[in-house]
């Protein structure tokens, strides 16, 4: 046991953060067993072999119908820099996706059980962590934060609104209100294991396919044929409707999802960082949550070429060819500025 989890998996290896850069880590496979309504949780925990507790903790959140794959790839890893840099890592997957599926947690039926899963793994902690969330994950991330204390947020191409100046997603968001009856008439899971597939075969054709696609979102040339395929092939994951369903209200409303309104009373650092062609995540919606932050400590970070070198999509800003020296650098700096 550690920490209340049970240690399913145990192994030191040399994980390719970029480029050359070879990071050795201890990687434990852990399951959070169910309690206080949860299920159980498969949470990848990354620190540096032979060092002790007491190191600075980050939690990572994936986003809608993703899982740890989001923050890993075999040739870049968001993680191994996190080790490197004196963090230790909890990398969660979200009850119904990936090993937490197989830990036998079942589908969410809101993205409040998000929030409580988030919550749940940010309790377990030695201390207060950091938290990063991506895309739907960020919303997440907001909730729990307004739930229990965090040692700051980073609200990565994160959701606060939903699909503001999308129009593609707006339209499917009202096709899913419609079919609502139909879609919610018994349990029902959706795979986005077709949409990897399908972008990963565009992507043979040409680089634009991704260019402003409103499920892949990232732009030409920004990353790796290899890993772009990589990312598309075991990154996407399971989904419920009724999650979707609630996006898709958002979307409808123009309204704060629900879970993660809260946090718009909560004082704690905030790091907002955003793309400027992300066709998921739009700068606007960044900029309301920024807004509504009761924070008083937060940073607003737009990436654009004219200041960041290139464009930047909803996939790259974590995995593309310069995230490692623009995205994970802010956010490693701003979180060592910050740890107590």
């Amino acid at each position: 046991m550690i920490d209340g989890y049970e240690v399913r998996d145990d192994q030191v290896l040399d994980e390719v953060e970029h480029g050359d850069v070879v990071v050795t880590v201890r990687r434990r496979l852990l399951g959070l067993p169910a309690s206080g309504g949860g299920p159980p949780l498969a949470v990848e925990h990354s620190s540096a072999p032979g060092v002790g507790s007491g190191r600075p903790n980050v939690v990572l959140v994936h986003g809608l119908a993703q899982n740890k794959h989001t923050w890993r790839l075999s040739r870049r890893s968001f993680v191994a820099h996190l080790v490197r840099n004196g963090f230790d890592v909890w990398n969660v997957e979200l009850r119904g996706h990936g090993d937490s599926r197989r830990l036998g947690a079942r589908n969410a039926t809101s993205i409040a059980d998000y929030v409580h899963d988030a919550t749940r793994v940010i309790a377990a902690c030695p201390a207060p962590p950091f938290v990063i969330g991506h895309s739907l994950g960020g919303a997440v991330v907001l909730g729990a934060a307004a739930r229990v204390p965090v040692a700051g947020v980073v609200h990565l191409a994160g959701v606060w609104t939903f699909a503001t100046g999308n129009a593609t997603l707006r339209a499917l968001a009202a096709m899913s209100r419609r079919a609502a009856p139909m879609l919610t008439a018994a349990p029902v899971r959706m795979s986005t294991g077709w949409a990897g597939r399908v972008l990963g075969a565009l992507y043979q054709v040409t680089d634009i396919a991704g260019y402003g696609f409103p499920i892949a979102g990232w732009t030409p040339g920004s990353l790796e044929r290899d890993l772009l395929e990589e990312r598309l092939a075991m990154g996407f994951d399971w989904e419920s409707v009724e999650v979707w369903l609630e996006m898709s209200e958002a979307a409808a409303s123009g309204q704060v999802l629900p879970a993660a309104a809260p946090f718009a009373a909560v004082d704690v650092p905030l790091l907002v960082l955003t793309g400027d062609h992300d066709p998921l995540v739009r700068p606007v919606d960044a900029r309301r949550c920024f807004e509504a932050s009761a924070s008083s400590d937060r940073t607003l970070l737009v990436l654009d070429p004219f200041e960041h070198r290139v464009h930047w999509g909803h996939v790259d800003l974590i995995l593309g060819t310069h995230a490692p020296d623009v995205v994970w650098r802010t956010i490693t700096e701003w979180m060592s500025r910050r740890v107590r």
